[in-house]
């Protein structure tokens, strides 16, 4: 028997990211999936540099370029939302830099659908880091397990349809928006970890400001209640 085929609205803020949308938008061109199953929606808001251009020549078919004049990656998150279709299953927050390999979404496909009787809601995937080397690899594999435990996430979270239509991320917060809507939906339901091999990502955050800095930054801005993350401003790095 044929498997069902869910529909998955792939949202991904841009904001300053000509040096990598377009390897991240030629890997969702590729993937190996029905393109009548799965839409692109690319939010610019607020780039200085050539991303708005770049997103533009990719526009049709299953692929849409939206733009915020107001900059943030949570103001960006909600106008995807606002505007997703309305066949949409499932909702997969990709940062900008972040590669979908060409089975990913039917390997998702497969796994959301094994596991409907669970009651999933949100969940994350394993990552695997660009450039592969061995530090890199070390810290990635550390960061899985981190999330496997905790129930956190980096560069990709993917959200149940029904929850994304009771929430909205709150728009004054430019770091920890994610651990919110983690929060959100669990009340509604179970998280995931989907073990995949086909997510890849760059490193370029950890390269520029440091491996144990970044690790503590996000483990004491998690810690915080919703009033104090709010105070902290997500350092564009590119």
């Amino acid at each position: 028997m044929p498997t069902e085929k869910l529909f998955f609205s792939i949202i991904i803020p841009a904001h300053n990211e000509e040096k990598y949308i377009v390897d991240t938008l030629n890997h969702i061109k590729a993937l190996d999936y029905p393109a009548d199953r799965y839409e692109t929606i690319i939010v610019e808001n607020g780039s200085s540099d050539k991303t708005l251009d770049i997103i533009n020549k990719y526009e049709g078919g299953n692929t849409f370029v939206l733009v915020s004049n107001r900059k943030g990656v949570s103001i960006a998150k909600n106008v995807g939302i606002e505007k997703r279709s309305k066949k949409c299953n499932w909702i997969v927050f990709l940062d900008a830099d972040t590669l979908l390999k060409k089975n990913f979404l039917g390997s998702l496909n497969i796994f959301l659908i094994k596991n409907n009787y669970k009651n999933l809601t949100i969940g994350t995937t394993e990552i695997k880091p660009i450039p592969k080397r061995l530090v890199a690899q070390a810290w990635f594999i550390f960061y899985d397990i981190g999330h496997r435990l905790t129930k956190a996430s980096y560069s990709i979270q993917i959200l149940r349809n029904s929850v994304a239509e009771k929430f909205r991320f709150d728009e004054n917060m430019t770091m920890g928006e994610d651990f919110e809507l983690k929060q959100f939906a669990r009340k509604q339901g179970k998280f995931f970890f989907f073990a995949t091999k086909d997510v890849h990502t760059s490193t370029r955050r950890f390269d520029k400001e440091g491996w144990w800095k970044i690790f503590f930054s996000w483990t004491f801005v998690a810690a915080l209640p919703t009033s104090m993350k709010k105070k902290f401003v997500y350092k564009v790095v590119r």
